[in-house]
């Protein structure tokens, strides 16, 4: 029975972390497919940092302390940086305190599938 009752909570955690990940991927993928601004009714907002994959509440106020505010601005320090991943990921870390693989693939995908 405990060996049951472990191979159970094991399979329910796998099954969490896998679901996670696809989540993850697939906010990635709608980010990477989509200009970043954000039309509502008649206006256009620029997306916003927090908007991006990896990103959220937390570190999105690292980053408006840094005056860093849109989505567009980390687009921009990346292409500034001449695409180069690891520079970025450096960047990004010095900023947030730790490294964030998901919002550095997020620009990154976005700049190959709309830049080039």
């Amino acid at each position: 029975k405990q060996w049951y009752q472990r191979r159970v909570a094991i399979t329910a955690g796998e099954c969490r972390k896998k679901l996670v990940m696809q989540n993850t991927q697939q906010l990635v993928e709608r980010f990477v497919g989509a200009p970043l601004t954000r039309t509502t009714g008649i206006t256009t907002e620029d997306k916003t940092v927090e908007e991006v994959p990896g990103i959220g509440n937390t570190f999105g106020a690292r980053l408006r302390e840094q005056e860093i505010e849109f989505a567009y601005e980390l687009v921009g320090k990346y292409l500034v940086l001449k695409k180069n991943k690891k520079a970025f990921e450096s960047w990004l870390f010095d900023i947030l305190e730790r490294a964030n693989n998901t919002a550095v693939s997020s620009i990154q995908q976005w700049v190959e599938q709309n830049v080039g």
